[in-house]
């Protein structure tokens, strides 16, 4: 009997198994990488439910911002030797510095009212210094003798910052600072705002700061805030509380705009809340208006933007911004701007600092 030849497919078939488990293998990888990546966590949900700010809002952004607008390609941090201030530019760094305040603090399981530890203040003047900013805003500074401090190590450390500005509201533990090399020309911080919140008259709670400064000629103005956190609690719905103090500095930029529209406005901080929420929204303004306020997507080495990290609950997000009118827009260098994400920021804070470049 004449043997009959296998079919081709057959004789093949050692190596198309092999095929199909590498392809499987690869997919298992890719869904591994995924797992990892940052989880998004935009407050969409709560957004939907949660009551409108009252007044007439300037948050509706027509046209639609288009997605690509916030997401140019990575900008690398700055290569070394390339730190030092250059003629006719600027070098801003936001920060949170996490409670650098006289507050209570587990020790020996014990509460006790405490500075911001040393070894936290030291990872904190050593982050600022490497990175050489001629004006730095911050978040979570106690008071203007905390300042004070974080100005005098800076200074022991080599980086001289004399002019100062100190900020805040109804909240009598956490307020808002600004250093700078630079003279600062102007001051009209806003210490007593107020907004109808379900009926009750409530006071803004770390104010806003606004302090301009004389950089090799140009006038650049800063408004610094710290908005609500996500924390809730019992007196009001945190994302209302949030959504209206992220009003009273889009109003507060509006007037500012109105009087100048050239002016060169750097709107910053922590937002606590993520790019496509009603908050950060209602800040930025009608995309493509002579008020907009551009998101800066600076990012870090490897591409990511998060700032902050939420050890409790293994959440990264994005709640600091740096925003900048059209007429600062084009003095912003991406390239040379970064989220430093030098191996100690944890140490530090919670949250990673933004350095913004201007050049002109």
């Amino acid at each position: 009997m004449t043997r009959r030849s296998p079919h081709p497919l057959f004789r093949r078939a050692p190596q198309i198994a092999g095929a199909l488990f590498l392809l499987a293998a690869g997919f298992g990888l890719v869904s591994c990488r995924d797992d990892d990546t940052t989880p998004d966590w935009d407050g969409t949900a709560a957004g939907a439910a949660a009551e409108a700010v009252p007044g007439e809002s300037p948050a509706a952004p027509a046209p639609a911002e288009p997605e690509s607008a916030s997401l140019p390609g990575p900008a690398a941090p700055a290569p070394e030797g390339e730190d030092a201030p250059a003629a006719n530019s600027l070098r801003f760094l936001s920060y949170n510095l996490e409670n650098y305040l006289t507050m209570t603090r587990y020790q020996n399981s014990k509460r006790i009212d405490t500075p911001k530890p040393e070894r936290e203040k030291e990872a904190v003047v050593a982050l600022i210094v490497a990175t050489n900013p001629d004006v730095l805003g911050v978040c979570e500074i106690g008071t203007r003798a905390d300042l004070a401090d974080l100005q005098q190590r800076l200074a022991e450390a080599g980086l001289d910052l004399p002019h100062t500005e100190h900020a805040g509201g109804a909240d009598e533990t956490r307020k808002l600072g600004l250093l700078s090399r630079f003279p600062i020309t102007a001051r009209n911080s806003q210490r007593d705002l107020t907004y109808n919140l379900q009926g009750q008259i409530t006071p803004i709670r770390r104010g806003i700061l606004d302090a301009t400064v004389d950089a090799h000629g140009k006038a650049i103005r800063f408004l610094g805030v710290h908005l609500k956190s996500k924390r809730e609690i019992a007196e009001a719905d945190q994302e209302l509380i949030r959504r209206n103090e992220a009003y009273l500095l889009r109003k507060h930029a509006d007037a500012i705009l109105a009087e100048d529209p050239d002016a060169l406005l750097c709107a910053y901080g922590d937002f606590n809340d993520t790019r496509r929420t009603t908050t950060v929204r209602s800040i930025k303004g009608p995309y493509g208006s002579e008020r907009f306020l551009e998101d800066l997507p600076i990012r870090d080495s490897s591409g990511l933007l998060w700032t902050h990290y939420w050890d409790y609950q293994h959440i990264y997000s994005r709640f600091d911004f740096v925003l900048v009118s059209p007429a600062l827009k084009p003095l912003a260098q991406l390239k040379k701007s970064y989220i430093v994400d030098d191996p100690s920021w944890k140490t530090a804070s919670d949250h990673r600092a933004i350095l913004a470049v201007f050049e002109w």
